[in-house]
């Protein structure tokens, strides 16, 4: 399912509301991490960045299928060998099955921009789920108010909102972080 008010801008415009790398950094992932799944991972912003720092795999899944196809041209482009791409839902079947043979080891997943969705408990749910005991999830989200993009108010969630979700499914708050100028980050672990 397409979450609501999830449409893409051009990637050129899309790149410049992101320093990838230095996001990564101030949401902890790190060399250890053995598998992170990026959900919705669009034109591969956080993806590949994240493919240089982990040790590990880096799963990146999108339901939509051009997403899809413009990672895998940038992985092959890039000969990035740490790349596993799925398209598919994140809360269907399927893409789960896609993802069992990383089920016993997805050290940190990523919600980057995708919480305002219309069941973010669902889905937080679901990710608590496919995380090992000692995993974390990295949110950021567009802050509230005047920004270039994101969600409309009605539906952009505060960062009290996304903690308070996340605690109702067993999460909790490990670090809040500014990530200048349009987004806040919050870390949690299982």
């Amino acid at each position: 399912m397409k979450y609501r008010e999830s449409g893409m801008p051009s990637e050129e415009l899309w790149d410049t509301f992101f320093s990838p790398t230095e996001i990564l950094e101030k949401m902890e992932v790190r060399k250890n991490i053995r598998n992170l799944v990026d959900i919705g991972c669009g034109y591969g912003t956080f993806l590949l960045p994240a493919a240089e720092i982990i040790n590990g795999t880096v799963i990146g899944i999108d339901v939509d299928k051009e997403m899809i196809e413009v990672c895998k041209k940038k992985v092959e482009e890039n000969s990035v060998l740490n790349i596993d791409l799925v398209y598919g839902d994140i809360s269907e079947k399927d893409t789960t099955k896609a993802l069992k043979k990383y089920i016993e080891e997805i050290d940190y997943i990523t919600l980057f921009n995708i919480l305002h969705c219309e069941e973010p408990i669902k889905l937080l749910t679901h990710v608590y789920g496919m995380l090992d005991q000692q995993g974390k999830i990295g949110v950021i989200h567009w802050k509230y108010g005047d920004t270039p993009r994101g969600p409309s108010m009605e539906i952009r969630p505060k960062p009290e909102m996304i903690i308070e979700w996340a605690e109702k499914v067993g999460f909790t708050l490990e670090k809040q972080i500014e990530i200048q100028p349009y987004h806040f980050g919050l870390i949690f672990k299982k």
